[in-house]
């Protein structure tokens, strides 16, 4: 039976092994920690229930709900508040709901008059010439300045911990890069998707915000406890050598029984910059993998008397846009909103995030000195008066990775065929098989870049360099139009504008005029 080490358990090393075990191979997962989880963690104290990491999870994800399901969670579950729709995002200094509608969009005080008519125009704007855009220069041109400011920055720093201008929209915001390339717009693109119920989300269960009694780390725990004695925790990996056939890993302590462990297959599911406390001797240059980057964040949970805190708290939280330069926080949960459970009866629970790529600076591991900070901006903010009658502090030094401009180098690193031929995990298979209908090889690289099959174009020669990045992307839309004009010449149909029916060759790609017909 083939051997596979599984380095790190948090939830993407868990599941690994759980599908790796599930197809009958013999796992093993060596995890440097005392608890599995990895930035999942849930802490009560006090009568508080505090998550270190996300604090929650959203049930559209058909896989997610499968793994729920497959570990008897079900009855463990809870569901958000029916508020927790609600986002503030705070302009001038005040909480203002992130409208949710249309006729809240035009009745917002978020955005001005000229903000809202020039969103009017995002269907006629046309695409980069750039194969790569920011997260700040996408919105900037499709949605308006505006908007990026009160919109979508505040929501990067909420989720990401970053500022816009520093994230690649094609790795960060892939679904809405997506959208422009395959329809132009992003309106007409989520408009045509919601109609046609090809929303890569459409799943049959409720899709609201979830989590657990007792937390998030419910789930990595229950994944745990079925896959029992394959997990060795307090098993720090300290270095990994490929001898041509098998991996040599040693464990810390080193005089521990069995601290060099051999596997015909490596997984390392920890973050990258843990790489560089290992010693790894592989075929394979990993230099690149280490160019991720993880900024520092510090969470502040602080509990306070419910009637010292003159905010509703009647939604998700409120996240703190960059130009809102006074204030020092990227954004807080109303955690005891959110989910029940979270605070003692009298009490709230408000989850505060300072640091990140954008202020890493405020990111400090000293909690006096971070509830100082914190208790200013919430008194601003929520009205929070008096000394919080409860804290619980995280520092995180390496927080939340980057998709910074330029990630691609370390993704396509990561995913060499020589990467996978050294781990032993398959070079040669691809993760789904081409499309039947591509008719030539040109057409069947510019498809294989669009859908992320990067490592199986190059296996097909270099790209011409007509086909720019910007054309590959393009490729499914003129496909889709040259299928809708096929179909209606085989059916007989004029097209519209009166002309009649066209004669184009079943199975083959379109192409522009002038251009040489492709090779059968």
């Amino acid at each position: 039976m083939a051997t596979v080490g599984v380095i790190g358990a948090g939830i993407a090393g868990l599941a690994a092994a759980y599908q790796l075990q599930h197809h009958g191979l013999s796992v093993e997962v060596l995890e440097a920690s005392d608890a599995v989880g990895g930035v999942i963690r849930s802490e009560r104290h006090e009568g508080f229930l505090v998550e270190h990491g996300p604090n929650s999870l959203r049930s559209s994800a058909p896989a997610l709900e499968r793994i729920v399901q497959d570990l008897g969670l079900d009855a463990e579950r809870v569901l958000a508040n029916d508020t927790a729709d609600t986002r503030y995002v705070v302009r001038d200094g005040v909480p203002t709901p992130l409208p949710r509608s249309l006729g809240a969009f035009l009745s917002t005080d978020l955005f001005s008059t000229r903000a809202k008519v020039r969103l009017l125009a995002e269907p006629f704007i046309g695409r980069a010439d750039a194969a790569e855009e920011s997260v700040a220069a996408f919105t900037r041109r499709r949605l308006g300045p505006e908007v990026l400011r009160y919109a979508v920055a505040p929501f990067v720093g909420g989720v990401f911990a970053s500022a816009p201008d520093d994230l690649s929209v094609q790795h960060a915001f892939e679904r809405l890069a997506r959208l422009e390339d395959e329809y132009g717009s992003l309106f007409v693109g989520a408009l045509r998707r919601a109609l046609s119920g090809s929303d890569d989300d459409t799943t049959d269960v409720p899709s609201g915000l979830f989590s657990f009694r007792n937390g998030l780390q419910t789930l990595p725990q229950a994944r745990h406890e079925a896959l029992g004695t394959a997990v060795a925790l307090n098993t720090p990996v300290t270095a990994a050598r490929h001898d041509g056939s098998q991996w040599q890993v040693r464990v810390s302590p080193p005089d521990a029984p069995g601290h060099t462990r051999t596997f015909d297959a490596l997984l390392c599911t920890a973050p990258l910059h843990r790489l560089e406390q290992m010693t790894l001797e592989t075929p394979v240059d990993l230099s690149p993998l280490v160019d991720a980057h993880y900024p520092p964040l510090s969470v502040l949970a602080l509990g306070y008397p419910r009637d010292a805190v003159a905010h509703p708290l009647d939604g998700f939280g409120a996240l703190v846009p960059p130009v809102e330069d006074d204030l020092n926080v990227l954004g807080t949960i109303f955690s005891s909103t959110l989910f029940p459970g979270r605070a003692p009866d009298g009490h709230v629970l408000l989850t505060t995030f300072v640091g990140g790529a954008r202020a890493p600076q405020h990111a400090t591991p000293n909690p006096d000195a971070l509830q100082s900070l914190v208790a200013t901006d919430l008194k601003r903010l929520l009205g929070a008066e008096g000394s919080p009658v409860f804290r619980h502090h995280i520092h995180w030094p390496h927080a939340i990775p980057q998709y910074t401009l330029g990630y691609e180098r370390v993704r396509s690193r990561g995913c060499t065929a020589e990467l996978r031929a050294a781990s032993g995990c398959g070079a040669e298979r691809p993760a789904s098989p081409p499309p039947p209908e591509a008719a030539s090889d040109r057409w069947q690289r510019a498809t294989a870049a669009h859908r992320g099959w990067g490592w199986r174009a190059a296996a097909h020669g270099p790209r011409p360099r007509r086909w720019s990045a910007a054309r590959a992307r393009r490729a499914p839309a003129r496909e889709r139009a040259w299928r809708k004009r096929s179909s209606l010449a085989r059916s007989g149909r004029p097209r519209r504008g009166g002309r009649g029916p066209q004669t184009h060759r079943a199975g083959a790609p379109p192409r522009r005029a002038g251009s040489p017909a492709p090779a059968r």
